[in-house]
């Protein structure tokens, strides 16, 4: 049964590689990866604006946290909050709540936390705190953080009221509540009272194991369970979740609750274990609750992909700060950071256009040009007859025509100024004419749009549809032919084993309730059944072996072929160059030698598939 079910994991896992949902997935992450390396670029080249040397800074911000002889306990920390934060918010955003109350969540912890520790201590000072506080001073900044939290779900569901601006309001109510408490009970002029130290010098490490464990268990629920199932139909289609009978609304308060407790937690690790206190002299709320706002969005609410997203995010935060106290670095501003992650927030919000530049497309349609002359020539005839339409609708747009309508309006302005008798016949003809020529001159650039948007498509269509062509019939299709050879093959195999496997569960099942004559019988038979199915994966295998070896084999063959035959035509093509004569025959010449090559590349899957 193992073998089994390791080929069946490795057969599935194969099939859900080359599948369309895993090449979605993987142009996200493309999608993430470009966000980031322009940004950053677009960072250097800012800081060459500086005079500084842009990428040494951004090599050295990078390597610093590991590099640096200060602990690097903080970055880990740093780390924990920045999963919790994208954590928190990603799992709004999936179902379209925009929770912009971060800061708040972890102010309204921060204020019952105070409250709560001049009720223990009796003042100010909380060094002197007794020890096993630490648990029940996080369970404060949870509970608090997904109270505040809940209540926009709550205003949201009961009276409408969106998200944003109840989560905004509530930040600053808080923040001022925080304020005046700080005032009053502590007489607080600059900075609150220092925190006190929790779990010793082991809090990064309980920020580390809570941040990787919430985002593993919110993974699985929402990917295993029934719950996450709902949350995700809840997420895309609303409106059918409720006909489906899915309690929306429980959904939503459920969300905010649970947004609450991983936002807050990360506030609970940010004050506790790098801030230690708040100043309160202005009126700058903390943005603690927005860092977290770009990690969701770089990491598309994909909640593994928050974590790489994340670690980036802590080095840079934090490398990027310890960059800036280097002597050479001294003269950049201090907004330097926020500045270069802004950018990448940017760049992160143009997924759509960066999902749509494929940058080994077009290689391959330039490749496709030098290689096929006449897929040149017919790109470049449609490219002609785009520009003059495009020439056409201009000229419309510009008002440059010449038509008789026009010539007719001119001539009737001419009669108007010279104030000819008949002046509101005049009028009329000059409104009725010019409402005539507007709604003609409109329906015209409708038509040329139309008639670009046409030659675009078939444009597009035409170059699809000889580079699938040519990868079909050339070396490339060899590749394809191995695939269907070992779909055929896989499975209908695949189908035999998953029923084999189900007939030896039923087997298994009967087992517990059959006598000892029955239960051997019903083990031999399982046997048999097993030793069929490793039998059908033992021939699968060696088949797909066959298959591959075949492959290597032939593909070499190919090679080999391909390159005799460029040789040649190549030095047909220099002795044609070399010889005198005009120099129309001579393109015309190379042309036809190059069509002639191309023709013979896309023989080889006719010569050499069967091979495989």
């Amino acid at each position: 049964m193992r073998k089994i079910n390791q080929w069946k994991f490795k057969t599935k896992s194969i099939a859900y590689i080359k599948s369309t949902t895993f090449k979605t997935k993987t142009s996200y992450v493309k999608v993430s990866f470009i966000s980031i390396i322009l940004g950053l670029l677009c960072g250097i080249i800012f800081l060459y604006c500086f005079g500084m040397n842009g990428f040494g800074f951004i090599f050295s911000s990078l390597i610093k946290p590991f590099t640096s002889p200060v602990e690097p306990e903080g970055t880990i920390i740093l780390l924990a909050v920045f999963i919790l934060l994208g954590l928190g918010l990603a799992l709004g955003f999936r179902i379209k709540l925009f929770n912009m109350g971060g800061s708040g969540q972890a102010i309204g912890g921060l204020l019952i936390t105070y409250l709560f520790l001049n009720a223990v201590t009796g003042g100010s000072d909380f060094s002197n705190l007794p020890g096993g506080y630490g648990i029940l001073l996080f369970l404060i900044f949870i509970v608090s953080g997904a109270i505040v939290s809940s209540l926009t779900g709550i205003l949201k569901v009961l009276f409408n009221i969106h998200e944003v601006a109840t989560s905004i309001v509530i930040n600053w109510i808080l923040w001022y509540l925080l304020k005046y408490v700080l005032f009053i009970k502590f007489d607080t002029q600059l900075n609150s009272p220092n925190l006190p130290e929790v779990f010793g010098s082991q809090l990064w490490l309980f920020a580390i194991i809570f941040a990787i464990v919430s985002i593993v268990l919110v993974f699985v629920i929402c990917e295993t369970t029934t719950v996450g199932y709902k949350y995700k139909v809840v997420g895309t289609q609303s409106t059918a979740a409720k006909y489906a009978g899915i309690k929306t609304n429980s959904f939503i308060i459920g969300v905010t609750a649970l947004q609450g407790v991983f936002i807050s937690a990360a506030g609970f690790f940010y004050y506790f274990g790098l801030k230690s206190n708040i100043s309160v002299t202005n009126d700058i709320m903390p943005l603690l609750g927005f860092d977290g706002i770009p990690i969701a969005l770089v990491a598309f609410n994909n909640f593994l992909g928050i974590i790489p997203v994340a670690i980036l995010w802590a080095v840079l935060k934090d490398g990027i700060q310890l960059t800036m106290n280097s002597p050479q670095y001294m003269g950049l501003p201090s907004e330097t950071s926020d500045l270069l992650f802004g950018i990448i927030i940017l760049f992160s919000t143009m997924y759509l256009l960066l999902m749509k530049i494929n940058i080994f497309n077009y290689v391959n349609i330039i490749i496709h040009k030098i290689r096929d002359p006449k897929f040149k020539t017919e790109i470049e005839i449609i490219n002609s007859d785009i520009k003059e339409l495009k020439k056409e609708k201009n000229i419309l747009i510009l008002n440059l025509d010449s038509t008789n309508e026009k010539l007719k309006i001119k001539e009737l302005k001419k009669q108007i100024q010279n104030k000819s008798e008949n002046l509101e016949i005049l009028r009329d003809e000059l409104n009725s004419l010019t409402n005539e020529y507007k709604e003609n001159k409109a329906f015209q650039i409708s038509k040329i749009k139309n008639k670009i948007k046409d030659l675009k498509l078939e444009k597009h269509l035409f170059i699809n549809k000889e580079l699938d062509k040519y990868n079909e019939h050339s070396i490339k299709g060899l590749k394809k032919v191995y695939e269907g050879k070992y779909n055929s093959t896989t499975f209908p195999i695949l189908d035999q084993v998953v029923s084999i496997e189900s007939e030896i569960q039923n087997i298994k099942e009967s087992l517990s309730n059959s006598n000892i004559k029955e239960q051997e019988k019903l083990i031999a038979k399982k046997n048999k059944l097993e030793l069929k199915a490793v039998s059908l994966i033992n021939k699968q295998e060696s088949q797909i072996k066959y298959f591959k070896n075949n492959f290597a084999s032939t593909k070499q063959e190919a090679k080999t072929y391909l390159n005799d035959l460029k040789l040649i035509y190549k030095k047909e093509i220099k002795e044609l160059e070399a010889k005198k004569g005009s120099r129309t025959f001579k393109k015309l010449k190379i042309r036809k030698l190059k069509i002639d090559l191309l023709e013979k590349q896309m023989e080889v899957v006719k010569i050499y598939g069967s091979n495989i």
